[in-house]
C-alpha cells in the first residue's frame, strides 16, 4: 500500500471489516477471498454453503465470506433453494452485517444477457439496497488477458455497462495470485464504506419473514418425511417380520435335518473311538445345536427397511 494512504487507512480501520463474496460458478469469488486474506483460506471448488474466515491484513481485521455460486446463465428460478438460501445466510455470518458486496465477473467469459440477468436476479435477493454496498470485480488468472476494469466494461458492451452503473461505477479488475492487487482494490473496499457513512448492511424486514417462513416450512417437511419413514417401517415389521421368522426357522431345521442325516450315514461304518462316541461326552461331531429360533431377530432387523 502506498504510504501517503497509510495514516488514512489506518485512521479508518478501527473495526473489523466484513466483505460477502457474490458470483457465478467459477467466476473467481474462492480465489478472490484468498488473495484478499493473503492465503489459501477457502476452498476453490463449488460448494453449496457459505464459508467465513478470517484475517488480518495491513493491520485491518477482515472476514470474508464466500457463497455458492449459481449457473451462470440460470435464472433464479432455475437455482436451487438450498443455494439461494445461503446466498440469504451470508448475511447473518457477519454480524450486524456485511460492508461490502463483492461481485465476481470472469474475464474470459463474455457476459451476455442471460448472465446478466443471472447477476441481477441473484443478487436482487438481498434486496434492492445491497446495490449501495456492491462493487464489480472482474477477474482472470493470465496477466496477459487482464485489462482495467473500464477497458473491459467499454469492450464488453450494454451488459457490463448495465452492471456497472448498478454498482455505481464502482468496479475493480485483478490478476488472481498476485498479490500486488491487493492494495488498489482494499483503497476502492475503503472508499465505498466511507461513502456509505460506515453503515452495515441489513436485510429488509420482509425478506427476512419470508426467509424465516420458507425455513419453517422445509423444516416442517423434512419432520413429516421422517414420520412417513417411521410409520412405514413399523408397519412393515408388523407384516413381514413373523412370516419372515417362520420361514427362517423351517428353514434352518430343514438344513440341520439334512445335514445330520448326511453325517449319520458317513459315521455309521465308521470304528467308535473316544473322538467319535457319543458317550465320551461333548458334543464333538460339528452338528450345531439350535435353539428355539428366539436368536433371529436381529436378521429381521437388517432384512427389513
Amino acid at each position: 500500500m502506498a504510504a501517503r494512504h497509510r495514516s488514512e487507512w489506518d485512521g479508518w480501520c478501527t473495526s473489523q471489516l466484513k466483505i460477502v463474496l457474490l458470483g457465478g460458478r467459477n467466476s473467481g469469488k474462492s480465489s478472490l477471498g484468498n488473495l484478499l486474506l493473503g492465503k489459501e483460506e477457502f476452498v476453490t471448488k463449488e460448494t453449496t454453503s457459505c464459508s467465513r474466515r478470517l484475517g488480518l491484513v495491513a493491520g485491518q481485521r477482515l472476514t470474508v465470506v464466500d457463497t455458492p455460486g449459481w449457473w451462470c446463465d440460470f435464472s433464479v428460478q432455475e437455482t436451487p433453494e438450498l443455494v439461494k438460501s445461503e446466498i440469504l445466510s451470508s448475511v447473518s455470518l457477519c454480524s450486524p452485517g456485511p460492508q461490502v458486496f463483492l461481485i465476481t465477473v470472469k474475464v474470459s467469459s463474455a457476459f451476455s444477457e442471460k448472465r446478466r440477468r443471472a447477476v441481477e436476479e441473484h443478487v436482487s435477493l438481498l434486496g434492492e439496497k445491497v446495490w449501495s454496498h456492491s462493487m464489480v470485480v472482474f477477474t482472470s488468472a493470465d496477466r496477459s488477458k487482464h485489462t482495467v476494469a473500464e477497458e473491459h466494461i467499454r469492450a464488453g458492451g450494454a451488459t457490463l455497462r448495465w452492471l456497472s452503473e448498478k454498482c455505481s461505477q464502482r468496479c475493480h479488475s485483478v490478476v488472481l495470485g498476485e498479490d500486488s492487487e491487493v492494495s488498489q482494490l482494499m483503497e476502492k473496499i475503503q472508499k465505498l464504506v466511507t461513502g456509505n457513512g460506515n453503515r452495515v448492511f441489513v436485510l429488509q424486514e420482509n425478506i427476512l419473514r419470508a426467509t424465516a417462513a420458507k425455513k419453517k416450512a422445509a423444516e416442517e417437511r423434512a419432520q413429516q418425511r421422517f414420520l412417513r419413514v417411521k410409520k412405514h417401517r413399523s408397519l412393515m415389521r408388523g407384516i413381514f417380520g413373523p412370516l419372515l421368522i417362520s420361514g427362517l426357522c423351517c428353514w434352518e431345521q430343514r438344513f440341520w435335518e439334512d445335514f445330520s442325516t448326511e453325517h449319520n450315514l458317513k459315521q455309521r461304518d465308521k470304528p467308535t473311538t473316544e473322538e467319535n462316541d457319543p458317550m465320551s461326552g461333548g458334543n464333538r461331531s460339528g452338528v450345531r445345536e439350535t435353539g428355539d429360533g428366539g436368536g433371529h431377530a436381529w436378521l429381521v432387523d437388517e432384512l427389513l427397511p
